[in-house]
């Protein structure tokens, strides 16, 4: 079976989608946008370098300075710093802004990892960046390369952000990065494709029954429930439509958020095992492993469950949040990302009986990490000179993630995609901040073509209303111990329960009668096997954060 990442979906489909992991985004700033105010006089003189991915491949070097056309920038993440480099050299003019951003995902196929990147990186430009997309915060945290931005926690600016978001960067105290391109991670659902078959809709405050008895529903041979009851963990980002179990449960995400460990071993765990069988009989993936899905549609399709969603051949899509801009926007219509039916939603996760019957939405967070200015001297203990270098980094980087100017330079911004002009270079992401500023950037979100839409549809207006009250118990795998060396290899830190659709893993199929009983009995020993994993990883961790950081805790 065909299964690809996102990145890997948008190269080989040649489309109209660039996900940016960049939130829109001094002196003086106003009582409702904090983050527009800096720590620095507007007369500093300064370099600042920002690394990252899904860009053009190519330096530019005080970008705020240049003078570029729309046909010129050809990625949407360039152009979102040229935008905000622009609005800050107006408030800081001798401070340069450079950026590189790698073409593709971090750890594109062929390329070199994102960690040889930063490495290579340092190598060409003689330092290491001042700003980094993080791929994986863990391993940079490990290595020292991560400035404590806890030092400016009583700061307007810090306050500004969403507790929520920045609790999934924080470790024993260090705060590790700033939330970026962050959106709410919900379900799609094709109300169209529902009615034209006569299936009743669920309501926005769905259950996991009724989300299972919804996508049962399907006919199997022109439509589906679903593309897959779990995904691989190869090139994919969550766990499909497992994480409606995971998040069902109070010890599988929220357990590791909240206590770094896991028990899968529980009754309320073994008790929603019976959902993900019936799942999977609704699935492409079933059909397809049984021969019975047709080739008009596995071509029609490649393989993707995006496609399968927007080509009305599935009821729901749990795996692709990041099409919130490119699914919706009227300059897609023609393209195959474009949402074809006329009646869709997005929902929150379906509520279980062992989570006070709440609905829950899961996040996607690319952080930004900003140089350990401190080690430059390999001496822990920061100096004035080091602390001053780290007050204009972070002046830049609270302005250019969390203010409302920056936001709105974004999306007044244009810029060129194959060949195509685009009006505004704002994406997906949501406010990171709370407060007024988040209902002014709100305001500027809707005000995006592709968003107009969602003012009118439930489910979506009842997952705004779970982010901004912070109401996600999900933790985030750029923000934790995703992977982890065992016996000479790198392999996923939750690598058993992530591979239970696999039968060499789980005994058996999902489709298998005897799949949740054979899953049940290796529980334990998962159990034991990944918290295992994770203590080690903590420990290495720990000790990172006591030899880099002066962190005892």
């Amino acid at each position: 079976m065909k299964k690809f990442g996102r990145k890997a979906l948008a190269l080989m489909l040649g489309l109209v989608l660039c996900v940016s992991m960049f939130a829109f985004t001094g002196c003086g700033g106003s009582s409702s946008d904090p983050a527009s105010a800096g720590l620095v006089d507007s007369d500093i003189k300064g370099d600042i370098s920002i690394m990252t991915w899904g860009g053009d491949g190519k330096y530019h070097e005080d970008i705020g300075s240049e003078d570029l056309s729309d046909s010129k920038l050809t990625s949407q993440n360039v152009a979102q710093v040229y935008a905000v480099a622009k609005k800050f050299k107006e408030k800081y003019p001798n401070v340069k802004i450079n950026i590189w951003a790698k073409a593709g995902d971090p750890n594109q196929p062929g390329t070199p990892s994102w960690d040889q990147e930063i490495e290579n990186f340092k190598t060409k430009y003689g330092k290491y960046p001042d700003i980094w997309g993080a791929d994986d915060i863990i391993s940079d945290i490990k290595k020292g390369l991560v400035a404590d931005l806890s030092v400016y926690k009583n700061e307007d600016s810090y306050k500004a952000y969403n507790k929520t978001l920045m609790k999934q960067m924080n470790y024993d105290g260090m705060q590790a990065g700033l939330p970026s391109y962050t959106i709410p991670w919900g379900i799609w659902i094709n109300k169209s494709l529902a009615a034209d078959n006569n299936i009743d809709v669920p309501d926005p405050d769905w259950s996991i029954q009724e989300f299972t008895d919804f996508v049962n529903q399907a006919d199997k041979e022109t439509f589906f429930g679903m593309k897959c009851a779990a995904t691989d963990p190869a090139g994919h980002d969550g766990h499909g439509p497992m994480d409606i179990l995971d998040m069902g449960v109070p010890t599988i995400n929220k357990q590791i958020k909240e206590k770094n460990s896991i028990d899968l071993n529980t009754d309320e765990v073994k008790s929603l095992l019976k959902y993900a069988s019936q799942w999977a009989a609704s699935s492409v993936d079933s059909a397809e492993g049984a021969e019975t899905l047709s080739t008009e549609i596995a071509q029609e399709n490649m393989g993707y469950s995006w496609t399968y969603f927007v080509n009305n051949r599935t009821l729901i899509n749990v795996e692709d949040p990041w099409y919130l801009t490119a699914g919706a926007d009227p300059s897609n219509k023609k393209s195959n990302v474009y949402i074809k039916a006329k009646d869709w939603d997005f929902y929150p996760f379906p509520s279980t009986e062992y989570m006070d019957d709440e609905n829950t939405i899961k996040l996607v967070i690319d952080p930004i990490c900003l140089h350990n200015y401190a080690l430059d001297d390999s001496n822990p203990k920061m100096s004035k000179a080091e602390k001053a270098k780290l007050d204009l980094t972070y002046t830049f980087s609270t302005y250019w993630t969390a203010s409302t100017e920056a936001r709105q330079a974004i999306y007044d911004q244009g810029w060129t995609e194959n060949s195509v002009h685009k009006d505004s270079a704002a994406s997906d992401t949501f406010p990171v901040v709370t407060g007024d500023a988040y209902d002014e950037q709100m305001e500027i979100w809707n005000e995006h073509p592709a968003h107009k839409v969602y003012k009118d549809k439930e489910g979506f207006q009842k997952v705004i209303k779970i982010f901004k009250e912070g109401k996600s118990w999900d933790y985030v795998d750029k923000c934790w111990t995703k992977k982890i060396s065992e016996h000479g290899e790198e392999i996923y830190t939750l690598q058993e329960w992530i591979s239970c659709n696999d039968k060499d893993v789980a005994g058996a199929w999902m489709t298998d009668k005897n799949w949740a009983d054979s899953v049940k009995s290796k529980l334990a020993d998962w159990n034991k096997t990944i918290n295992k994993r994770i203590k080690k990883a903590d420990a290495e961790f720990k000790t990172a954060l006591k030899k880099y950081y002066g962190n005892t805790k």
